[in-house]
This record gives C-alpha cells, structure tokens and sequence, in this order.
C-alpha cells in the first residue's frame, strides 16, 4: 500500500513533493487521516519534543489598512465587520505587553493590516516593548514594511516578522487580493530572510487552489533559509463581503494541509487558523505546535459580544480591555499530553 509506506517513511525523512500530492489525494477517510495525523504528531515529538507553544497578540498603533481594493475575503470589504476601528495608543500597547508578561507569556505578536506607513507602527510599537519588558516580539503588518525598518527591527532584536502569500497561484492571488501583489510580497519576504530575520508565512486554503497549488505553496517555503513558522489559514466567509456566500474551509482540510506540511517542515513552528481555536486540539493531532491567542486584548466594545471563550476582564485605558483567555488553551493543551510552553525560544 503505497498511502502506508509514503507515511512509514516520512518518519525517518522529509517527503517528497509527488508523495504530498500523493497523501492529499488519498488522505480521503477518517482511517487514512489519522493515520497522516498521527505520523505528523510523531514528526512533531521527534523534532520539536512534547512542547506547544504559545504566545499572546497584543496590541499595536497600526492605523488600519489602506489596500485598495481590499482583499475580497477580509472584513475590511465588508460595511458591518471592517477591523481597525479602535486603534491604540503607545501607552495602551506598553500595557498589554506588561499584563502579557506579568501572567507569564515571554513571546508576543505586534500586528495589523498594510497601513501604506511602511513597517513604521511597527518599530515604534517593537521599540516599547523592548525597552519595558523581556519579550521576544514577532510582527505582522503584511507586505507593508521597506527594508529601512526591516533593518531597524533587527536592531532591536525582533523575533521574526511576518509576510504571507496566501497562495502561490498568481491567478487566484490577484483574484481574492487585488489591490496587492504576489511578486511584492515575495519581494518583501525575500529581503526578511536576507537580512537574517525569523520569517513566518502563511498559507490560505479553501479560496479556489487545488492541491498542486498547495503543494507548491508548501515546497516554495523551504527556499526561505530563516523559516521560522507556518500557519495554515482556512479560508471562512464573512457577511458583505464579495466572498461571503462562498463555503468555508472544513476543519479536516485544515488539519490535513497542517499535517503535510508538517511532513515537509519537520522542525519548523506550526500554527493553524485565526479565529477557529476551538479546531486547537485538531491542530495538535495534525503535527501543530504553535499558537498565538487572539481575543486577549479587545476594544471594549467586543466584550459583550459572543465569544467562544471568555475570562476574567480588566481594564486598560478607557478603550480596551484584556481577557485572560490563557486557561482554557493551556487545559486543551495539556488534554492533549503536551506541555504548554509559555517560553519563547
């Protein structure tokens, strides 16, 4: 059974591009796919150990993103669930880092959308955080940053930063991106890993690509000598926006992408999709050993609304508020039989 023997394999070796297609394609009952699940969490153990990482997002003075047209599939091209409508001050983000670092995170991630400032928030926002705490800091703005603040944020010390392609099929990138760039993000990507800097990169599925697609998606990455985390971002449709009444990403599709690519990227972070963590356990059986938390810190007017997880609240400032969150993830973790690593390292 060649399903059987690609996957004994991939114990002893990274696989091989036909054998990634080829697990795709058959990794089509919940026999095979825990059988994939399961070699992908043996990789896991084997390389990274019984850890799972986690990290808190914290707060930043992105102003919001200014990419015209917006991605089709984000809520900034949507009237009633736009983002960036409360945006922080340097005195609220040196707070929430503090509160992160008091209840015991050592890493955290600063983000926002592709301002048009050029990586700017973010060295002001890694700057604070450096000369208040101890964290390692990872940012996320996009392609939005110049090799000028890449430089100064590796001065400071940054962890790593952020810029994903969502897909590598330039077709369907300008078709659900088309105020962006594929060949600018890759541009953007290719000066952090230049430059010595962490890279974390993400691959959305569910948005038209076909398997090939993703394999090449996943196989493009290893290019990136300072890879340092993948997340695999299932694509999940929001109300008014011009993809709002396409399917969601399922859960399996999700985990099964996480799980090869896991076989591929044996020793590299691995993170799943925003705003499905109750999927974490799933994640974890898919070879996952990374999450950052969203939902920790929150403009006050989201604290009433629905949440899946909810917690203590405290104030900060006038306009946000943090919930400790953290219990629940470090129960699922543990339930798991890993050991939450609150550790940056």
């Amino acid at each position: 059974m060649q399903f059987y023997k690609i996957l004994e394999n991939a114990t002893e070796r990274e696989i091989e591009k036909d054998e990634a297609l080829f697990l795709f394609h058959y990794a089509n009952d919940w026999e095979k796919l825990w059988q994939l699940f399961k070699t992908a969490s043996t990789v896991r153990d084997q390389q990274l150990g019984k850890l799972f990482k986690l990290k808190a997002f914290a707060l930043s003075t992105n102003k919001g993103c200014k990419t015209s047209p917006p991605c089709r599939y984000c809520g900034q091209a949507s009237s009633n669930f736009k983002f960036f409508k409360t945006i922080a001050s340097l005195e609220e983000v040196a707070e929430s880092v503090k509160i992160a670092e008091n209840i015991g995170f050592k890493g955290v991630q600063l983000g926002g959308g592709c301002s048009g400032n050029k990586g700017a928030e973010a060295v002001d926002d890694t700057r604070i955080v450096k000369e208040l705490t101890s964290l390692n800091v990872f940012v996320n703005y996009g392609a939005d940053m110049s090799e000028e603040n890449i430089l100064k944020l590796k001065e400071l010390g940054i962890g790593s930063i952020g810029c994903s392609f969502e897909t590598i099929n330039e077709e369907i990138f300008k078709k659900i991106k088309p105020g962006e760039s594929l060949k600018e993000r890759k541009r953007v990507a290719e000066l952090i890993d230049k430059h010595g800097v962490g890279l974390a990169s993400g691959i959305m599925i569910g948005v038209g690509e076909t398997y090939e697609d993703r394999v090449e998606h996943i196989f493009y990455l290893k290019r990136f000598q300072n890879l340092s985390l993948i997340y695999i971002s299932g694509f999940f449709p929001i109300p008014g926006t011009p993809m709002g009444n396409q399917l969601p990403a399922t859960s399996v599709d999700i985990a099964k992408t996480m799980a090869i690519t896991r076989l591929v990227h044996r020793d590299i972070d691995l993170d799943g999709s925003f705003g499905r963590d109750e999927q974490l356990q799933l994640w974890i059986m898919a070879g996952a050993n990374h999450r950052i938390i969203h939902g920790m810190f929150e403009p006050v007017s989201k604290v009433e609304q629905f949440r899946r997880f909810r917690g203590e609240v405290r104030k900060i400032g006038e306009n946000f508020v943090f919930i400790n969150i953290l219990p629940i993830y470090v129960n699922m973790v543990k339930e798991m039989g890993l050991r939450p690593d609150l550790n940056e390292n």
